[in-house]
């Protein structure tokens, strides 16, 4: 549906700069009905829990999500639940990202652009010490290039961390290609409602 949508725009997937398809993908995004919405998250949430990387990693660094995005509270959740350290991503200056532990939902105390986030009083995390990113996305391709918001936050943040990258994204939001630039970071995997792609073992 995405290929179709920036078809009837006039816009080809190999040559669309990302503000406009950003454009297209927001909107697609924001017109999908809430029926579908959750049976979506549900099913990519499953994937997420039963994944092996999931299971073992011990410190997770993961997106608190909004209303539009594949739902992560269940994820974050299940996590607490089980003893992980769960790591949400506190904006700074410079449009750039810190991981700071939450114990439970009640610690989200504070706001950026309109995200809960973690308060003052949550500890930061070394980057070095997180084992699994669990990262958004508007879009991704096959190769693990993903669409963000414009921000480059993970962009900055994620070269700091060995941890293995997880993206959510709708199955109808995985693009044949991405306008790519140098500094965009790709990732190991990405889940859907339909599928998990490997993509270091492509």
């Amino acid at each position: 549906m995405a290929k179709t949508l920036l078809t009837k725009c006039g816009m080809a997937l190999n040559t669309v700069d990302k503000v406009q398809l950003r454009n297209v993908l927001l909107a697609q995004r924001s017109a999908i009905p809430p029926e579908q919405r959750a049976t979506i998250n549900a099913a990519i949430c499953r994937r997420v829990l039963g994944s092996e990387v999931y299971r073992i990693a011990g410190t997770l660094f993961i997106y608190w999500s909004t209303e539009d995005e594949i739902d992560t509270h269940t994820i974050v959740s299940d996590a607490l639940r089980q003893g992980k350290r769960v790591c949400i991503p506190k904006c700074l200056p410079g449009h750039c990202m810190e991981p700071r532990q939450i114990l439970s939902e009640q610690d989200l105390t504070e706001e950026t652009f309109g995200i809960a986030e973690p308060g003052v009083h949550c500890t930061p995390v070394p980057p070095s010490e997180i084992d699994l990113c669990i990262i958004p996305a508007l879009a991704c391709d096959r190769t693990g290039a993903r669409l963000g918001y414009g921000g480059g936050f993970y962009d900055r943040f994620l070269p700091q961390t060995a941890a293995y990258r997880m993206v959510l994204c709708t199955h109808e939001r995985i693009l044949p290609q991405l306008p790519v630039q140098p500094l965009d970071v790709r990732c190991a995997c990405i889940i859907t409602e339909q599928e998990v792609m490997l993509i270091d073992e492509r």
